[in-house]
């Protein structure tokens, strides 16, 4: 980068101030948790902020090489790691689960070129955009703070817990599927303590076969609140989507999980949880659902031909004609109160709902990184169980 730097401001900085520059966002950035996007057209000199910013914190000799080639670079300092991202040769976002991303994201210092790559995974951050200067082969500098989300924190879940669970008989005769144990813990329970450990305070739970039992069993729990939406009299049920339509008004939320009350899954140690990361990339003004999708490889027990495609902007398409489809769905998502509420049908499925957001090009899927387990026969059931006793 050669002479001229200028800020948002019309003051313009010397080649020779760009090390104080470095110097005083530095300052800033060097905390865990922040995420640097460097935009600007090849050869702009967004290697040379960072090897300028790197340098300034840990020594003028440091190599700082262009991760072009190895995408990441990283950086050890006595209080974080930081981590120099080149996505350039990014072909997917669902790539960057293989480097590290969210261990990076959440504990370090990131700055990344070629941001626009990750996706709907890029966390709220600090933009730096370089320009073309006024002057001859000078640079312009425009450094802007992480803008807030147009989102509230989602405080509410409804648990789907209404299901007959007729393929896993004779286990489900006398006990609704939710309350089955794998390792000595009901499927319902695994979902409302994953719900009270990403701090979610309130969870509608519906019930319809065998539901007195659910709701006795959930009358204990200190956390998350638990509300009942009672269907036990509707015959044949309402389905996921006329279920939460029902429980609406117990909901009292614009936005909300929806998690399957058989959702079972693992956080890998040291990465955001799932339910977090799902709030961080929650964006309401371009997404009406967002789903949890796992990669079929790690759908343990599952054997089917899977669920969505993902482009590279996160959004996801259903596998239509397709035999395959790379994603499978969690059965986990954020969702938009308004469309159940004005959903003609009493009886329905939301992917109904779904389908109609994926042709508005609104419906989202952020990629799970740990295992998945899928259970739906008394064989699953089993295969399950043997799974999470050998972790």
């Amino acid at each position: 980068m050669t002479a001229g730097l200028q800020t948002k401001t019309p003051k313009y900085l010397h080649e020779a101030d760009l090390p104080r520059l470095a110097r005083d966002y530095a300052q800033l950035w060097l905390r865990p948790g922040t995420v640097v996007a460097l935009h600007g057209d090849l050869g702009a000199g967004k290697t040379a902020f960072v090897r300028a910013l790197v340098r300034e914190i840990l020594g003028a000799e440091v190599p700082v090489p262009s991760p072009t080639f190895t995408i990441v670079q990283p950086y050890e300092t006595p209080s974080l790691t930081i981590y120099h991202y080149d996505l350039y040769r990014l072909t997917n976002p669902s790539e960057l689960a293989e480097l590290g991303w969210q261990e990076a994201v959440a504990n370090g210092l990131v700055l990344v070129e070629w941001p626009e790559r990750a996706g709907n995974l890029l966390p709220p951050h600090w933009r730096v955009e370089i320009t073309d200067g006024d002057a001859p082969d000078s640079r312009a500098l425009e450094i802007t703070p992480p803008l807030e989300r147009k989102s509230a924190k989602i405080n509410t879940a409804m648990v789907l817990a209404a299901g007959l669970g007729k393929r896993l008989r004779p286990l489900t005769e006398q006990t609704p599927k939710p309350l089955l144990k794998f390792g000595g813990i009901t499927m319902l329970d695994r979902v409302l303590d994953q719900l009270a450990a990403a701090g979610i305070p309130r969870a509608v739970v519906n019930v319809h076969y065998l539901g007195e039992q659910i709701i006795q069993h959930v009358a204990a729990r200190p956390l998350p609140q638990i509300f009942i939406s009672d269907e036990i009299n509707e015959p044949g049920g309402l389905e996921s989507g006329g279920g939460i339509r029902r429980a609406l008004p117990l909901l009292a939320a614009d936005a909300f999980f929806t998690l399957n009350a058989d959702a079972v899954w693992r956080d890998l140690p040291g990465h955001v949880p799932a339910l977090k990361r799902m709030m961080q990339c929650w964006q309401p003004d371009k997404m009406d659902t967002l789903l949890l999708l796992v990669p079929r490889a790690q759908a343990l027990g599952f054997d089917g031909p899977g669920d969505y495609f993902m482009e590279d902007d996160g959004t996801i398409t259903w596998r239509g004609t397709h035999s395959t489809a790379p994603y499978v769905c969690a059965g986990v998502a954020i969702v938009k109160a308004k469309f159940f509420a004005e959903y003609p049908d009493a009886v329905f499925s939301q992917k109904r709902i779904w389908d109609e957001q994926e042709v508005a090009g609104r419906l989202y899927g952020l990629v799970h990184e740990g295992p998945w387990f899928h259970c739906s026969t008394p064989a699953d059931y089993a295969a399950v169980n043997a799974a999470l006793a050998a972790e």
